[in-house]
């Protein structure tokens, strides 16, 4: 008996979206399939698109259409795919099985679980192989002597997808070997996967986007017997296909090449470069007005997404932390200026060391890293055993649950286990743990620069004796092998260190927030920003802060060379330095001729004499040798009398301060110090023991006070004294009774306190402090007194020193005296003598004078040399300082904000526009563009429409949101920050009307080249039709769990 079988798969029906497009098309698949009159209908999996999410009215209409249409054909038999349910959460219900209930159509057989039945033709089986029933596989066995069909979805190794990846297949096709015929399900391109075409996937019924080719269909199995068979693809038509067309370089050139595309296609124009926006718009109009497009969007190919480019030409973030890329910018800013190679060395040195010391506080730059794996337990809602394999997850995933079901948790888990933080503020970790749970554990794979690691965070919460409960929180880093076998641990002594090493490999928060995570309701944060804050941002991300902090360097840096160089005085060091020399010179001319005229008055003194000695002068006495002596005598005896005096004035003083510290010493041995000091501390004592006293009177007072009001509310209750263990007025009643008690304790302690009162105001009235005061000023009088008598005593030994050596010189001027009167001569002779006598005086006078006249000019000298050499020094220094300050003045100059800063600003700014421009290109009818002040720290954003423009202040709700979308990929396309591969959108679509959610999910498509995982958290339906995967949340008691990979 023969049998003929449509096989079709991979339908994907959306929630919403594409409804009356699918319908049109499956008419016509009916149409084709009555002709062909089969035996069967097989749906090999994956009908619906989001799992479980978006199951809205429209799509149980379409579903229950489309399932009794092809009941009415033939017997309609289903398996179910991947994206019919939840694998990892088999006990959950799928989203067809409910339909197909309601439906309870007898035409139609569902195989949720893996078995063999039958095809309800004779002599064939269907041999299911479930993806929700693994584990029942080995008992699907073939029947022997009839023709058995395995039935499976899912990826065999060895096919392909319609751009030619080879697919990662979970079996082999050798799987199949004892079946005659393997019917298969999940990619989407139509293939055979083996010689004899007995093993087939038809490929996706309808074509689902851009990366498919146009043509999608079913197959049409005629089978005969287990050797004689035919298998035939019939395509069905598809009035809306997916269109790439390649940019023509003319608006005309590109229509006319879409001429032979169906009327209302979509369409995807291709191009390796910017197309203008004019153009664009025109090619937009041309090909709604002339091809009736339902939807264009453009692709922009680029060889490496990290590097954005302008027209033809391109440009790489350079790496501002590299001193040599430094150095070069700042040749370039001082291009024009001359500076010479020993500066440029110093500048070198400079800027080396201070990128090392920014790079050991600094988060590193340029990385990239993916995150490949995370397991945890316990964190916010969620329990044990969850586990995300990123790794199986790419393009967009969509992240749907309930309010409250942990969807921003699993982000917020990401940010606890390699950041220690979360995206919700100053949270500890005590509150990341789940409420019911002692302990929170993430274990996160991540790769960097192709090296495999595992982060793995744990905190635990501990109570201390007061009852206050914390959470003490570890980490253990590890590097791994691709398996995920450990090869090292990298842990640091504390946790901190091992932070310190993870921040070295993945940056810190801040870093990933600006980067891979738009948090709940900061999507628009950066245009929600002021205008001087966006513009810090974007400085951020564009690594522009390091000139700041290289400034801050310089200036800490400088601060003492400018404080010396302000200093110094601003004066001609050359003038001065010619001006001291001169004087110098002039000095020592002077001293010169001092020294010669010196010289001869020596020489002149020598010849005096030699004549005086000759004529026998030298031992002659002359009556004015006589006067002379005789007046130097009388100077030395008045001088003497002098000296008497003043030793007869320090002894009478002397006599005086010992008088006045015997007297103290009589007060101080009548003085009852030692009694007084203790009546004082006495005194002390009771003034605290008195404020005790008043402090417990004050205390019981106000309880008495209490107590009287509590006892108040008796008498408002009108059940009076029967009932005093009444919980409202129990207090009242025991106030009651123990107030006469607290009476008595206050009366008490009102006599205590009065008795003390007047203790206390008795000691005072005795004046104790001042008495001992008193005392202690006549100490300071007696140590004062015995000061002084020493200074005076030193005085009078040094006036009877002196006094006994001037008596002894005066002895000896009298003895001399009276020799001299006994050979004094006559005044013929003395007059002669007295003469030469007079010469030799006033020359050795003279010779004084001009002696002590070459001292000083010599002493002169010697301080103008010192003074010449000083200043020469301080010009060195000045000159010193001036070249030192120089090179810093050079550095902070070119790295202030309106240097190399602005320059780099304003270099990337078209830049950063034209990507934005790119991102939105075909998503929306306008771009963004980012325009500074180059005379401030502003910087607004304006929405260019083509023909106008206005602040982004002004926009709408959408507009805000995909442009905040596009600023956000331009920027991190360009920034220098670690980023990961990874971007994470919590909530921000609900400003999007359906139309615009359509443009939102080709631009959430079209950023899938820039990232490996987008992971969308939303409540909007028609954003849930645009996900690739779907991370399902579900519940496990009171916790949420998650499980994929």
């Amino acid at each position: 008996m023969s049998f003929k079988c449509v096989h079709l798969s991979d339908i994907h029906f959306r929630g919403l979206s594409r409804h009356e497009e699918y319908k049109e098309s499956f008419e016509d698949m009916f149409r084709q399939v009555k002709e062909l009159d089969p035996d069967v209908i097989f749906v090999g999996g994956d009908i619906v698109h989001s799992k479980t999410q978006g199951i809205s009215p429209e799509l149980i209409d379409i579903l229950t259409w489309w399932f009794n249409s092809m009941a009415e054909i033939a017997p309609t038999h289903v398996i179910l795919g991947n994206h019919d349910g939840l694998i990892s959460n088999k006990h959950r219900q799928d989203a067809i099985t409910p339909i197909l209930n309601a439906i309870n159509n007898d035409n139609i057989f569902l195989y949720k679980n893996s078995g063999v039945y039958p095809t309800g033709v004779k002599g064939y089986n269907w041999c299911v192989f479930s993806c929700f029933d693994e584990e029942n596989w080995e008992s699907v066995k073939p029947k022997k002597g009839e023709i058995n069909i395995a039935l499976f979805h899912g990826g065999v190794l060895g096919s392909t997808t319609d751009i030619n990846w080879d697919i990662e297949g979970e079996i082999e096709h050798t799987f199949f070997k004892d079946f005659d015929f393997a019917f298969l399900g999940d990619i989407h391109k139509f293939q055979y996967l083996d010689d004899e075409k007995r093993i087939a996937y038809p490929g996706s019924t309808i074509q689902q986007n851009y990366g498919e080719d146009p043509g999608k269909g079913f197959l049409f199995w005629e089978i005969e017997n287990k050797q004689s068979f035919v298998s035939t693809f019939y395509p069905i038509a598809h009035s809306q296909p997916f269109v790439t067309i390649d940019w023509a370089r003319t608006v005309k050139k590109t229509v006319d090449n879409a001429k032979f595309t169906p009327h209302g296609s979509r369409f995807r124009i291709r191009s390796d470069f910017a197309i203008p926006q004019a153009e664009i718009k025109q090619l937009y109009s041309e090909l709604k007005e002339k091809r009736g497009a339902s939807e264009i969007v453009f692709k922009f190919d680029r060889i490496d997404p990290s590097q954005v480019s302008s027209d033809s030409n391109g440009f790489k973030s350079k790496n501002l932390r590299d001193p040599q890329h430094l150095l070069s910018l700042l040749k370039q800013y001082y291009d024009n200026q001359k500076i010479t190679t020993k500066e440029w060395e110093q500048i070198e040195a400079m800027l080396r060391k201070y990128s090392f010391e920014i790079s050991k506080g600094d988060s590193p730059r340029n990385i990239k890293w993916s995150l490949k794996k995370m397991k945890f337990d316990n964190t916010f809602s969620y329990g044990k055993g969850n586990i995300i394999n990123f790794e199986k997850l790419n393009g967009v995933i969509g992240l749907f649950g309930r309010n409250r079901s942990g969807k921003s948790s699993i982000p917020g888990t990401i940010m606890y286990g390699l950041f220690n933080s979360t995206d919700r503020g100053a949270v500890k970790n005590l509150h990341i743990i789940n409420t019911r749970k002692g302990h929170a554990f993430v274990s996160a794979d991540f790769m960097v620069n192709g090296v495999y690691y595992r982060l793995e965070r744990q905190s635990t919460k501990h109570q201390n004796r007061r009852g206050i409960v914390s959470a003490a929180t570890h980490a253990n880093l590890f590097e791994i092998d691709a398996e995920g076998n450990i090869i090292k641990d990298l842990s640091g002594e504390q946790r901190r260190d091992t932070d310190k090493l993870l921040r070295n490999l993945i940056g810190i928060k801040e870093d990933f927030l600006l980067t891979s995570f738009a948090s709940q309701g900061e999507m628009n944060s950066f245009i929600k920003q002021r205008a001087t804050q966006r513009k810090a941002i974007l400085t951020n991300f564009l690594d522009l802060d390091i000139f700041e902090k290289i400034q801050n360097f310089a200036k800490e840096e400088s601060a003492t060379v400018k404080a010396l160089l302000d200093r110094s005085p601003d004066q001609e060091w050359n003038a001065l330095i010619l001006e001291k020399g001169l004087k110098l010179r002039n000095v020592q001319e002077e001293r010169s001729g001092v020294e010669i005229n010196l010289s001869n008055l020596q020489s002149r003194l020598q010849v005096l004499k030699v004549e005086s000695i000759t004529l026998g002068f030298s031992n002659i006495v002359t009556p004015a040798d006589i006067t002379r002596q005789e007046n130097e005598l009388i100077e030395m005896q008045d001088k003497n009398k002098i000296f008497s005096e003043k030793i007869e004035s320090l002894t009478d003083k002397i006599s005086v301060f010992g008088g006045k510290i015997d007297k103290i010493g009589m007060i101080k041995n009548q003085f009852p110090i030692k009694e007084l000091r203790e009546k004082l501390e006495n005194q002390n004592d009771l003034e605290k023991s008195l404020l005790i006293l008043e402090r417990e009177l004050d205390r019981e007072n106000e309880k008495l006070k209490n107590q009287k009001k509590s006892i108040k509310l008796l008498e408002q209750v009108p059940c009076g004294d029967q009932f005093p263990t009444c919980k409202f007025i129990k207090n009242s009643h025991q106030n009651k009774n123990s107030m006469q008690a607290q009476l008595e304790l206050i009366e008490s302690l009102r006599g205590q306190t009065g008795v003390a009162r007047r203790a206390f105001k008795k000691l005072k009235e005795e004046n104790f402090s001042e008495k001992i005061e008193k005392y202690q000023k006549l100490l300071e009088q007696e140590s004062e007194c015995k000061i002084k008598i020493s200074d005076l005593r030193v005085q009078l030994n040094d006036c009877i020193r002196e006094s006994s050596n001037l008596e002894d010189t005066i002895s000896m001027s009298e003895d001399e005296l009276a020799t001299m009167k006994s050979k004094v001569v006559d005044e013929e002779i003395s007059g002669e003598v007295d003469t030469l006598k007079q010469q030799i005086i006033d020359v050795e006078k003279e010779t004084k004078i001009l002696d002590a006249k070459r001292l000083n000019l010599s002493e002169s000298i010697g301080l103008l040399t010192s003074s010449l050499q000083t200043l020469k020094a301080e010009w060195e220094n000045y000159k010193s300082l001036l070249s030192e300050w120089r090179i810093y003045e050079l550095v902070m100059n070119a790295v202030n904000k309106k240097g190399i800063p602005l320059q780099i600003l304003n270099s990337e700014l078209p830049k950063i526009n034209i990507e934005i421009a790119k991102i939105l290109q075909g998503v929306v009818g306008f771009t963004v563009e980012l325009e500074a002040d180059t005379n401030s720290n502003a910087m607004d954003i304006y929405i260019n429409y083509g023909d106008s423009k206005r602040v982004i202040e002004c926009a709408s709700g959408m507009e805000k949101m995909l442009s905040s979308l596009a600023i956000r990929v331009a920027l991190i396309n360009i920034s220098s920050l670690p980023k990961s591969d990874m971007l994470i959108i919590d909530e921000g679509f609900g400003a999007l009307d359906e139309m615009n959610v359509e443009s939102c999910n080709r631009m959430l498509q079209s950023l899938t080249k820039w990232f490996k995982n987008i992971i969308v958290i939303s409540h909007v339906d028609a954003v849930k039709d645009a996900v690739d995967n779907v991370l399902e949340i579900t519940h496990k008691g009171k916790n949420s769990k998650v499980v994929y990979g």
